[in-house]
């Protein structure tokens, strides 16, 4: 009996302790929060104002990037409307002036709170808005009314502008340093104060530490679950970052897969440009990888739900089974790739059932999700790329990607070969407008630029360079080259019928001037201007001809020019000429 009693009185006083240890680590935790909640409550109207002012410098910086490039695309499409007098170039300076104004009212806006800030902004604008005023108009009207001499004043002008513009934008950039500076004294202030709670809330932490420390080691597994995951997320999407085709993407998104969840095999079908079929870009293991006829991949389950479908086992009865990946026994899961609509598909396998438990399938949606992205993203990036650089009325390269090419062809030419350009003008084109109207023109168009893409080269470009203006870039190719190419060009020109309508048909010519590198230039004002030149002289010359470039030589040397009807020789004066003069040709033959 005082045995029992004994051991009843041990067990109390044991449950006691441990009741007493529970609660002590109970209230030091309680303590903690509790010191951590004052700390919280005490600076969180500090943290609040310094990640808002964080954000809003932020938003400034890049309002400010935006302003800096709105101002250079300004000064860029006014000097391009200055040398090419094309009203694209000027509805670019425009557009410019149109953002800029958005930028600093954005910009205004979010550093309404600060006025330093602001007042830099406001400078800013003033001073590019005086640019305009004093240089740009003034330099767009000289243009209008062909006032060289107003041009080249104004266009000093510029230069100095510019450092003005350089000036004011530092002075906004001292202002946000300020501000930065302000900032930092608040949150080193803040930091102070959390210091303080810390320290007094750190006596409690330790003990509270035990019971963390007891969660994370039950929950170990979980944790470096979620940090592998984590490791190879980050790494995949780097890897996507530097990919330079599909099949990188889908080659590694195989391999993070794998890493994660340890299929027995795996593929990725992706859906080309055209989305007519779908290729196993890549696959692992003995992985079923065909390809796929169009739509064939809609049948997939995965696919037509639109979200990951898994299979726990094949060889039940009720399974559910993929066309795409046939297969009796094991697990099978089918995860669409969808970025914005779908891109492909990635089937994983198992020989045994049940093998991806419902734990892991976030890790795998995760990883698909984010190669579908990189997909999509580039092949958005390559149909923006395109759009930009293509006229839409003819299919032709547009002036701002012939231009970008012909710099990039004068800038890697050895010092021994040789470059020609072409400028084209269709004649008469207002005339075949007036006739037919604007809807034939375009039709006629249409046909040049199908006759200009027959007579090229790989490595040629055409392109549409303004209005009935196309221009051409023949890498390689010296004077007389080009002068039959050219000679080519004029006479398929010539030579092609045009529909437009039921029973109406017409047809066009085609007048062509050449320069030549290094002969006759080695940079791309001067190439274009001496082709445009000998444009001229070619329609000044009767039209429907081509001529080859002249520039000022010790005494007059003829000059070949190629028409409709034969082989003329002009005789070039010493004297550089312009577009509006011209002299009687001796023709030889036909």
């Amino acid at each position: 009996m005082a045995g029992a009693t004994v051991s009843v009185g041990l067990m109390a006083r044991t449950f006691s302790k441990k009741n007493r240890v529970l609660t002590l680590i109970t209230l030091m935790f309680v303590s903690s929060l509790t010191v951590g909640g004052i700390v919280t409550v005490v600076t969180s109207a500090d943290t609040a104002m310094v990640t808002a002012t964080t954000e809003k410098l932020t938003a400034i910086r890049g309002y400010v990037g935006r302003l800096s490039g709105d101002v250079l695309v300004q000064e860029m499409a006014l000097d391009d409307y200055v040398l090419s007098r094309d009203r694209q170039a000027l509805l670019h300076y425009y557009s410019a002036v149109g953002l800029e104004t958005v930028s600093i009212g954005l910009a205004q806006g979010v550093a309404s709170n600060l006025p330093h800030v602001v007042a830099a902004l406001t400078v800013f604008h003033a001073t590019t808005q005086e640019w305009r005023d004093r240089v740009a108009t003034p330099t767009i009207a000289a243009v209008e009314a062909g006032d060289t001499s107003a041009i080249a004043r104004f266009s000093g002008q510029s230069a100095e502008d510019h450092a003005g513009l350089d000036t004011v934008r530092n002075g906004v950039d001292v202002e946000l340093q300020r501000a930065d500076e302000d900032l930092a004294r608040t949150k080193s202030a803040n930091a102070t104060t959390i210091a303080v709670g810390i320290a007094i809330a750190f006596g409690f932490l330790i003990i509270a530490f035990a019971v963390a420390l007891a969660v994370v080691r039950r929950f170990g597994g979980e944790l470096e679950h979620d940090s592998r995951h984590s490791s190879v997320l980050n790494r995949f999407t780097e890897v996507t970052s530097f990919a330079i085709d599909d099949r990188e993407v889908a080659a590694a998104n195989l391999v993070a897969l794998d890493r994660l969840v340890q299929p027995d095999a795996s593929v990725t079908h992706i859906l080309n440009r055209s989305m007519d079929r779908a290729v196993p870009e890549a696959s692992t293991g003995n992985a079923i990888a065909e390809i796929l006829p169009l739509r064939s991949l809609e049948r997939c389950a995965g696919v037509l739900r639109g979200t990951m479908y898994v299979n726990d086992d094949l060889a039940d009865e009720l399974s559910v089974h993929c066309p795409i990946y046939p297969s009796a026994v094991g697990t099978l899961a089918c995860v669409p790739l969808i970025s914005g609509e779908s891109v492909g598909a990635v089937h994983l396998y198992w020989r045994r059932p049940n093998a991806l438990p419902l734990s892991r399938r976030t890790s795998v949606a995760r990883i698909t999700e984010h190669a579908a992205l990189a997909i999509g993203n580039r092949r958005l990036l390559a149909a923006l790329h395109g759009q930009a650089n293509t006229d839409p009325r003819t299919g032709l390269a547009n002036s701002r990607a012939f231009d970008l090419a012909l710099e990039a062809s004068l800038t890697k030419r050895a010092g021994h070969e040789t470059l020609s350009v072409l400028m084209l003008d269709v004649d008469h084109f207002k005339k075949f407008n007036d006739a037919h109207g604007h809807p034939a023109g375009d039709e006629a168009l249409r046909a040049f630029g199908g006759v200009l893409r027959s007579c090229m080269r790989e490595g040629d470009i055409a392109a549409r360079y303004g209005g009935e203006e196309f221009a051409v870039l023949l890498p390689g190719v010296d004077g007389t080259v080009a002068t039959t190419v050219a000679e080519r060009i004029r006479s398929r020109t010539e030579s092609t019928i045009i529909a437009l309508a039921p029973g109406i048909t017409d047809h066009i010519t085609v007048s062509i001037g050449i320069s030549t590198a290094p002969e006759q230039g080695l940079d791309r004002v001067t190439l274009l201007r001496l082709a445009d030149e000998a444009l001229y002289r070619a329609k000044d010359g009767g039209r429907n001809r081509v001529m080859g470039a002249s520039v000022a030589r010790e005494a007059a040397t003829p000059e070949v020019v190629l028409g409709a009807k034969g082989l003329a020789l002009v005789a070039v004066p010493t004297a550089r000429r312009g577009p509006a003069q011209t002299e009687p040709a001796a023709r030889v033959g036909g």
